[in-house]
């Protein structure tokens, strides 16, 4: 199994999503993680990180809200959104990558 930083520095986009436990809107945030991965397969990595139990990478990307979506490619951040968001406009964020 690879690692966070392995996969994230890969030449397939990573879309990671940055949560915080307890957030209210996670379990929506989960199904439409899904139909991400649906739409896109293996052109996408799509990860989901609860911040609350790992504050070091919430330190490293300087999260302050929740949740953010981080588009990162070869180890490089290329995008960046806060809040809740559908799944249209993160296909739309996604779709900017390729």
């Amino acid at each position: 199994m690879k690692t966070f930083k392995e996969v994230i520095s890969g030449t397939v986009p990573s879309l990671v999503v940055f949560i915080h436990a307890g957030q209210q809107n996670a379990v929506d945030i989960k199904y439409d993680m899904e139909e991400l991965r649906k739409k896109y397969g293996d052109r996408i990595n799509i990860l989901r990180v609860d911040s609350s139990y790992d504050q070091r990478v919430a330190r490293e990307y300087n999260l302050s809200h929740f949740p953010t979506y981080v588009l990162i490619k070869e180890g490089q951040e290329l995008m960046r959104e806060s809040g809740s968001k559908t799944v249209g406009e993160l296909s739309e964020m996604i779709e900017r990558a390729f």
